[in-house]
């Protein structure tokens, strides 16, 4: 990234607005003004990030900068600003009318900011997790994306990284951005048993995890590059594809643990 840039998002000014919103900034230059500056600035910040050229002549969709402004420059929320912002870079076209994000801008201001974490999670790990297999998944077929799973340890998504799995999930059901949830036990052994979440995933789901890096036009490709991390957002480490690869996650972690605790007595 050249220093200009860098120097363009941890100080957005003039030069900024005009890169990431083009000849629509006249048009809603006194409206943008109203808002919470701060707010806004951050999310002009993140968009122009997520923009790999920002010489590319494209201006922001009116429709999509005005919710988008409205709805998104009142939270300090880190995952707020990066869908947000996510969504203004992905409305950008040549002549600006291209307003297809404008349902995804929907979606991201019905939840709340722990909901936007809880699905930015489990999509960033399925990402991570498609592409280490050997076969590729088409995930713009419905009927096979359905059928593939992940599966999470629920105390890690509650206790560390703080999500509400138990009211959540059902959010993300009924927004379409998940096919099937599950939260139960498995029994490891006689006195153990291992609390799990498991989530199958929806192409919408997909298509608002795609927007969000600016990477819609990239969407079937989900299953066979990393989109990336968004920064200042903690994951989880003990997942898998299955319940099996989830066990041995853990016994594996554990493993690691008395060991460590071994070594310091």
């Amino acid at each position: 990234m050249r220093e200009d840039k860098n120097v363009a998002i941890a100080l957005p000014g003039e030069w900024a607005l005009q890169k990431v919103f083009g000849p629509v900034l006249s048009e809603v230059g006194e409206d943008i003004k109203k808002v919470y500056a701060k707010g806004r600035d951050r999310l002009i910040a993140t968009a122009y990030r997520k923009i790999s050229d920002e010489n590319d002549g494209k201006q922001a969709n009116r429709r999509v900068t005005r919710d988008v402004m409205w709805n998104g420059a009142f939270t300090d929320d880190e995952v707020c600003a990066e869908y947000f912002g996510g969504l203004l870079a992905s409305s950008r076209s040549i002549d600006g009318k291209d307003d297809d994000v404008i349902q995804f801008v929907d979606v991201v201001k019905s939840l709340s900011s722990r909901q936007l974490r809880l699905h930015y999670i489990l999509y960033h790990c399925l990402n991570l997790q498609f592409g280490a297999e050997e076969q590729p998944i088409n995930v713009g077929q419905s009927s096979e994306l359905n059928r593939k799973s992940l599966w999470l340890a629920s105390r890690e998504l509650v206790d560390r990284l703080d999500l509400r799995i138990e009211t959540d999930l059902n959010i993300l059901l009924r927004q379409g951005l998940l096919f099937e949830y599950k939260t139960d036990n498995h029994q490891l052994d006689s006195e153990t048993a291992l609390p799990y979440t498991m989530i199958k995933p929806t192409v919408f789901g997909i298509l608002l995890y795609s927007a969000a890096h600016n990477k819609l036009s990239e969407w079937r490709r989900f299953s066979s590059v990393a989109f990336g991390d968004f920064p200042g957002i903690d994951l989880p480490v003990l997942y898998s594809v299955s319940l099996e690869g989830l066990i041995t996650m853990i016994r594996t972690d554990l493993s690691k643990s008395n060991e460590a605790s071994k070594g310091e007595i």
